[in-house]
């Protein structure tokens, strides 16, 4: 699938000596063993007791005094409720006040990366060619009401893959309602560092499926475009959102770039040599829903226009970027069985002044295509099976592509099926009736590479795509 995660994770050499590379090993897989010794204890103990009432976000929970099931189907997925919740500016009551319970949270993801093939190299110097444990994320979260109208959803990671502490994706709102023409209407403000953060729907690229995926693979990673997170954590954006009689919403954002020192004081790990923005991106979301209670259907539009510098290299002009995408939702929502179908498909136009000249690519002008489509089913919000499908294509070009890509082609395609168990999501055990656990298998089989199949770069028989397949086991934990 794209890779929309920046460049964490990436390949490093190693450079250590055997008996430092062991000694690393053993704390790395010690540290992952005992926090999924931790995680399990907690949701066994969870399981055998009764559960009284939990949300994603713990802190959420507190403040609305609302299950997890009221806004999730299975999380991350918003339900109705959940989108309007978010829609309010992360302010809604009805549990715990501000002073009773402060809107901290905090969650943990341990993982475990098989892919058929070895790679070429450790993804990381703490880490080995196949099957690899990770402390794959750690974070701490400011969720929920500020003062008044004014909410956020603030998030600071731990990425284990890079080993840095930075400001992952936030979105901080202030929210109102009024009427006009005679129906209800809630709008806002909403400050954030990626593009779609503030998107309500699971189709957008921040918040669409897969929910989990492995930061150590694969190895040979399909591009993606720039709203897949080309920009993400890396710019800041103020905007304007309404939602009008329930049905029409509309968003306009104007992001603007980070500075590379401001960048390093957020703990950004990947900041030179990736790509910033000149002058101000648009950003623009429309999307019409319907809502009869058990169902919903959704259909939009959404994109953003930047002129970028690749490598953040003055001097050479600006890429101009063009992203148009179009998306549809459909949700049953019952008792006990929940159905959700989703597909966005983004087409980007390039013009490459920058690359160009700098050497990077063989085209002045380019296009890439990215297409997602998936269908979930979810038994008592507890049980969940969802099956994906991705296809990226575009533009042949031998200096972007031809290092991986025997016929200078970015196209790809694959499946993505994920199983996950959900044992808090109508309440957490009575120690701690705020938690929520997704424990979960992942497999994403690749059915083409960079425009092959087999030897698809020329350059080794053993880089087959099927070689990228990734099995991945996670325990998604927060409180």
């Amino acid at each position: 699938m794209p890779d929309a995660t920046s460049d964490r994770g990436a390949h490093a050499a190693s450079g250590m000596t055997n008996a430092t590379k062991s000694w690393r090993d053993v704390r790395f897989i010690a540290s992952f063993a005992g926090a999924a010794s931790f995680a399990a204890a907690i949701v066994v103990a969870g399981v055998l007791i009764r559960p009284p009432g939990a949300s994603a976000l713990p802190s959420f929970a507190r403040q609305t005094g609302q299950p997890c099931a009221t806004c999730h189907t299975a999380f991350p997925q918003l339900t109705p409720f959940g989108r309007r919740f978010k829609l309010g500016g992360y302010t809604m009551g009805g549990g715990m006040s501000l002073q009773q319970a402060p809107p901290l949270a905090m969650m943990v993801i341990g993982s475990f990366s098989h892919t058929q093939d070895n790679q070429d190299s450790p993804p990381t110097p703490s880490t080995h060619t196949n099957n690899n444990p990770l402390l794959q994320q750690l974070s701490l979260f400011y969720g929920g009401q500020i003062y008044g109208n004014l909410g956020a959803f603030i998030q600071g990671t731990y990425d284990g893959a890079s080993q840095h502490m930075f400001l992952d994706a936030s979105d901080v709102r202030y929210a109102d309602t009024t009427k006009l023409l005679g129906f209800d209407v809630t709008y806002g403000v909403t400050v954030n560092n990626t593009p779609t953060v503030e998107d309500v729907w699971n189709t957008t690229p921040a918040w669409g499926f897969p929910f989990v995926a492995s930061t150590l693979a694969p190895q040979f990673a399909l591009p993606g475009t720039l709203i897949e997170g080309g920009l993400g954590n890396h710019v800041i954006g103020t905007g304007v959102y309404t939602f009008w009689n329930d049905m029409f919403y509309v968003d306009f954002t104007a992001y603007q770039n980070l500075s590379t020192g401001t960048l390093q004081a957020l703990g950004e790990p990947e900041v030179i040599g990736s790509t910033s923005i000149d002058g101000v991106a648009p950003y623009w979301r429309a999307a019409f829903e319907y809502d009869t209670g058990e169902q919903s259907f959704e259909v939009g539009t959404y994109g953003i226009f930047a002129n970028t510098l690749p490598g953040r290299v003055a001097g050479f002009g600006f890429d101009q970027i063009m992203d148009v995408a179009v998306d549809a939702q459909y949700q049953y929502i019952g008792d006990p069985h929940n159905i959700t179908l989703r597909l966005t498909n983004i087409h980007e136009s390039q013009q490459l002044n920058s690359s160009y000249l700098q050497g990077g690519a063989s085209n002045l002008y380019n296009t890439l295509n990215s297409f997602k489509a998936s269908a979930e089913y979810v038994y008592d919000h507890t049980y969940s099976l969802t099956a994906g499908y991705f296809n990226v294509s575009g533009s042949a070009d031998a200096l972007l592509y031809g290092a991986n890509s025997l016929v200078n082609l970015p196209n790809g395609e694959g499946i993505i099926v994920d199983a996950a168990f959900l044992p808090f999501s109508k309440g957490g055990p009575s120690f701690y009736p705020w938690l929520n656990a997704r424990l979960g298998v992942s497999y994403t089989s690749y059915l083409k590479v960079f425009g092959g199949g087999n030897n698809f770069d020329g350059l080794n028989v053993n880089h087959n795509a099927a070689g990228n397949n990734t099995l991945l086991l996670y325990a998604w934990m927060a409180f």
